[in-house]
């Protein structure tokens, strides 16, 4: 059966964080989501919800692939609890819970919504509703995002670590977390507290955990620089991470001139992806649009 699922592709959908793939391929992510819903039979019970909004993988384009459609398995433990759950447990799901599940799902989607509209304080009560009706609060990866935007550093770094406990390959909580308490204890603080994670199969995120954690700083900036020259998904991501970078850095000019390129890509206009939106609304948030000064006035 779960070789099977490895044959049945996911639909394609645009609103996703297509490019997240927490150190699994875009193929292993749809193959153990598929599986665990196969054996499970409740999509929103361990969170696969996520899947009806993968994008798929295509080309070049290697990050956020399976819109983070493992969310609910980070390792090959997490599956292997998945199948016996499937197995030997279906019948102490009660419909309760699996409801439960269902409607923390729904909020999820309606707090991601809220925040691509700026909407950051909404988008956070949401999520914490999800999280209270049943959607596991340590998945929430959304949550941790809206979190920075409403300038909660603290409960944001919390959200992330909860989420790297999850999954020690996320490379991008690593990096987020770091983000969140350079806002609370420096950037060079943060820098050394900077939470260590597995080799990330992404060449581009490679170079921007190196750069977070200091590592050949100045080659990596380099790698990241022709990146964002180029095109495609390493191009809005490279020019994202260099303008949080500069953010974290308490360097402005450099964050606007680099967010505002990473808004202004073809992959960030078409992509659909989530991560997409959050740079949009970073650029709308500092007040560096006209939309931007009135979105922050309503936050």
């Amino acid at each position: 059966l779960f070789m099977a699922s490895a044959r049945t592709p996911l639909p394609p959908a645009r609103s996703s964080r297509s490019h997240r793939s927490r150190g699994t391929s875009g193929f292993a992510a749809a193959t153990c989501a598929t599986a665990a819903a196969l054996l499970c039979g409740s999509l929103g019970l361990f969170g696969i919800s996520r899947a009806a909004s993968f994008t798929a993988p295509s080309g070049a384009s290697r990050c956020r692939k399976g819109a983070r459609v493992l969310a609910g398995f980070p390792s090959r433990r997490g599956v292997a609890a998945a199948i016996i759950g499937g197995c030997l447990l279906p019948a102490a799901v009660s419909p309760v819970t699996a409801a439960s599940a269902k409607d923390g799902s729904s909020l999820m989607r309606q707090g991601m919504n809220e925040f691509k509209g700026g909407r950051v304080g909404e988008s956070v009560r949401l999520f914490d509703e999800a999280a209270d009706a049943g959607y596991p609060k340590a998945m929430l990866w959304q949550r941790g995002l809206s979190l920075y935007y409403a300038e909660r550093f603290a409960d944001g770094a919390v959200q992330f670590r909860k989420d790297v406990e999850m999954n020690p390959n996320d490379t991008e909580e690593s990096i987020w977390t770091m983000l969140c308490e350079a806002r609370l204890q420096g950037f060079d603080e943060a820098r050394k507290n900077m939470l260590q994670v597995g080799r990330d199969g992404r060449n581009v995120m490679r170079s921007v955990y190196s750069l977070f954690r200091g590592e050949d700083e100045e080659k990596n900036l380099d790698n990241l620089q022709t990146a964002a020259a180029g095109s495609g998904s390493d191009q809005f991501y490279a020019a994202m991470y260099l303008g949080l970078f500069a953010e974290a850095k308490t360097q402005p000019e450099d964050a606007r001139r680099w967010m505002e390129k990473a808004v202004a890509s073809s992959y960030a206009l078409n992509s659909g992806d989530y991560m997409a939106d959050l740079a949009r609304v970073h650029v709308d948030l500092r007040g560096w649009t006209a939309a931007g000064k009135q979105a922050k006035k309503e936050l």
